[in-house]
Parts: structure tokens; sequence; C-alpha cells
């Protein structure tokens, strides 16, 4: 009797634990997906600023590099969370370089279906806003001059949508990697 007291014990304490144990998981991995988004955006403006070689000297938030976009795609696209597949789509606000642009393609299509079902409900003139004010604050926080334009990282509604359109393509065909 007393080994059953216990073991009801030890699973009730279980049942209890797990969820708490699952939801500082998840917040954690929402707070990697943010940084690893904000790296992205980092790198993108760095990489394309004129004299991107003399901001480091200026800025220390300016030291990124392109590796450092493809280490947090990585971290969004290998991601076990249940966020990750739409975190991804979302990354179609930036205009990435070809290399960049490769990798994501790679993780679209290591996704499949769980890329797919989150298509249709993507909307691409908030994405659209949402780079336009994350390129905002970026510049803010930084304290630099970098001279990149809107339109050298962030993607309109209609591009945006073609990319979206591309993803669900390649999501299908699972022949995003080269």
């Amino acid at each position: 009797m007393k080994n059953f007291i216990l073991i009801i014990l030890f699973f009730s304490l279980m049942f209890f634990l797990i969820p708490a144990h699952g939801g500082e998981l998840n917040n954690r991995l929402a707070r990697d997906m943010e940084g690893a988004e904000q790296s992205i955006l980092a790198s993108l403006v760095s990489h394309r600023s004129s004299g991107n070689e003399y901001l480091c000297a200026q800025n220390l938030y300016a030291c990124t590099g392109v590796d450092k976009a493809e280490l947090g795609l990585s971290l969004i696209g290998g991601s076990r969370s249940m966020a990750a597949p739409r975190k991804l789509l979302e990354l179609a606000r930036f205009k990435m370089d070809a290399g960049l642009s490769s990798d994501f393609k790679c993780y679209v299509s290591f996704r499949g279906n769980a890329v797919i079902n989150q298509v249709a409900s993507v909307d691409a003139n908030k994405l659209a806003a949402q780079c336009r004010e994350e390129l905002s604050a970026f510049k803010k926080r930084a304290q630099a001059r970098y001279d990149v334009s809107v339109e050298e990282i962030c993607r309109t509604p209609s591009e945006i949508a073609n990319v979206l359109r591309d993803i669900k393509a390649i999501a299908k065909s699972g022949a995003g990697c080269d």
C-alpha cells in the first residue's frame, strides 16, 4: 500500500512538473528564435552597408557577418519548437543573398507539410510592415550610420507573396536542397 501511494504521488508530481518544464522550454525557444531573427537582420544590414569594414571599429553592434545570419537561420530552421515553421516562413520578409536564400529553401523543404499548412495564414502586408519597423528599431539601437535603405533589406508585400508561393512549391516537392 505504501508503494502504491508513493507511485501515485510520483506520477502526480510528474503530471504537474512536465507542463511547467515544457512552458519554460517553449519560452526559451521563443527567445532563441527572436534572437536569431535579430541576428539575421543585423547581419544583412551590416553586410549591405557601404563602409561596412569600418563599422565594426566604430560600433561593436555592427560586428556581424553573413555567418551570423546563417547561424540564426539554422537555429530557426532546425528548431523543434511548434512555432519554428511559422517563424521560418516569416523570414520571407528579408531580402537574402544567394547563400542564405539557398539554406532557407533547404530548411523549407525539410519542414514540408508543417510549412505548407502555415503559408495561407501569413499576411504579406504585415510581414513587410514588420520588417520596416524592425529595421528602424535596429538603426536606433545600433546608433551607427547605416546607409541601407528599407528596399535593400525588406521585401515588398508583392515580393513576399511571390516568395510564399515559391516556398509552398518547394515544400511540396521536397527539392529545396542542392
